[in-house]
């Protein structure tokens, strides 16, 4: 006769919990279904790009300097121009449709999503807009006269918020790259055509015909939870935030095709080791160090 193992059943795993403080509804990205139990990470970070955009419109301002700080998110920034000047007032609102502080033409504008300049370019018109797309696992694209490309881009365990900056240093097909880490630490230089790696950073550029000194790639390491605040299975081997345990699932999440929300536990409870469900990969030690970051991070204690 076969032998059938009953799952955990929702909310099965908690000892206690305070009533309308410790729940909350959230989204369980695409990854796999999830049994009532399963230890959550939140996903934080998610490599992007963005290109310089043209203006689109009647005017013919440029941007330049574009670089993206710790908050930067996925998705569309929005700069639209307040008045027809050469000193125009220009809006600024974020992906999650938040308005950011009011910029200027002509002067740099700075903020921790995302910083940059517009420069009168003979007419600037109201109502003309500049839209910055951050593309999650978007390529780089050089900004300069060269035409190297960028590719197998990876974070890895140090991984920081916002831009990357690798910088051409000699205009040769092997020169040294010089990488910029969002904080202003200078990483390990690289080289031209062979894989660069770091505990912050990964990648390689190739040769591509050209490369000139002071040609600049920009990796955008983006705020993955301020737009979809997406959880997965914790995984200890990630990079991207979900290596931090700080929730559990209480009711299954049907997740292998398309993100489902479902009820967690994600602060001020106490739950069952023996009713939590890990991931494949997660061993015993890590399990034990794991119970200990839930405390820290969610105040919610494992108990035998």
């Amino acid at each position: 006769m076969a032998s059938y193992t009953e799952p955990l059943r929702s909310y099965e795993c908690v000892l206690s919990a305070e009533e309308g403080l410790s729940f909350d509804n959230v989204t369980v990205g695409i990854a796999a279904d999830l049994t009532a139990g399963t230890v959550l990470g939140k996903k934080k970070f998610v490599q992007a790009a963005a290109p310089i955009p043209a203006i689109v419109g009647t005017g013919t301002g440029l941007m330049s300097a574009l670089i993206f700080g710790p908050d930067v998110q996925v998705g569309s920034y929005v700069i639209t121009l307040l008045a027809t000047s050469a000193t125009a007032a220009f809006s600024v609102v974020a992906p999650d449709g938040n308005a950011l502080t009011n910029g200027a033409v002509g002067t740099a504008y700075k903020s921790t999503h995302l910083s940059f300049s517009i420069a009168n370019g003979g007419t600037m018109t109201l109502g003309d807009k500049y839209t910055v797309v951050v593309s999650a696992a978007g390529t780089p694209v050089i900004v300069g006269t060269g035409s190297g490309v960028m590719s197998g881009i990876t974070l890895d365990k140090y991984t920081q918020a916002g831009t990357y900056r690798v910088t051409v240093m000699a205009t040769s097909s092997t020169g040294e790259l010089q990488v910029t880490a969002p904080d202003g630490t200078k990483l390990p230089y690289g080289k031209i055509g062979t894989a660069y790696t770091s505990n912050q950073i990964n990648f390689t550029v190739a040769d591509g015909g050209t490369m000139t000194v002071g040609d600049y790639y920009n990796i955008i390491v983006a705020n993955q939870s301020a737009v979809t605040g997406y959880y997965y299975a914790y995984d200890p081997t990630a990079v991207d935030g979900t290596q931090e345990p700080c929730a559990v699932l209480l009711q299954p999440a049907l997740a292998a095709s398309a993100a489902a929300t479902a009820t967690a536990l994600t602060r001020l409870g106490e739950v069952k080791s023996a009713s939590l469900a890990w991931k494949a990969n997660v061993s015993a030690a890590e399990k034990v160090a794991a119970a200990r970051q839930l405390l820290a991070n969610s105040m919610i204690a494992v108990r035998s």
